[in-house]
């Protein structure tokens, strides 16, 4: 029973990101993904940094102002399930994925950070720790590609893909795995 509640915490996200899917177009975008050096200021690939980092501690804070801050207006967000296009469709995806835990812990990494002009493109390795209101926790390793826009001066998230790398549940049977 636990591991089943566990499991469909998990799925939630891919089951919201399901509703209105158009599916992800990464190919079309204008950044070749394959190299994976950094490019660009210093200035720029920081403040990059720094607005993954703002939307990381928003997570954690469960600050859903804080959090969709970080977004551009027509930004999309895919966890595996297919597009969730425009701001306030962000903000109820998140703000549903977010209510069954009590407390949640995301922290990231770059792989590569790349800025050119008013565009930049980024891959992060994520670690998130969640706690359900129910006690059970869970561990999520996971793989975000990013777009970013400079927009009025500011760096916001322009896309975001999600892909899960490996899940674990406290007390679970079996750990999931994921490509």
């Amino acid at each position: 029973m636990k591991k089943n509640i566990l499991m469909s915490s998990l799925l939630i996200a891919m089951a919201i990101s399901s509703i209105g899917a158009r599916g992800s177009d990464i190919a079309g975008s204008d950044h070749n993904d394959s190299a994976q050096g950094n490019a660009g200021t210093v200035a720029d690939r920081l403040a990059i940094r720094e607005l993954v980092e703002s939307y990381m501690a928003a997570v954690i804070e469960q600050d859903a102002d804080k959090w969709i801050a970080n977004w551009a207006e027509d930004g999309v967000w895919n966890l595996g399930g297919g597009d969730i296009s425009g701001k306030d469709r962000i903000l109820e995806s998140w703000l549903t994925i977010m209510a069954p835990y009590e407390h949640t812990a995301m922290f990231g990494q770059p792989i590569f950070i790349r800025v050119e002009g008013d565009k930049g493109v980024a891959h992060w390795h994520t670690n998130e720790r969640l706690k359900l209101f129910s006690g059970d926790e869970m561990q999520a390793v996971g793989r975000y590609k990013d777009r970013y826009v400079r927009v009025n001066g500011v760096w916001k998230i322009k896309r975001r893909d999600y892909s899960v790398v490996f899940t674990t549940a406290r007390g679970a049977e079996s750990t999931a795995t994921h490509n």
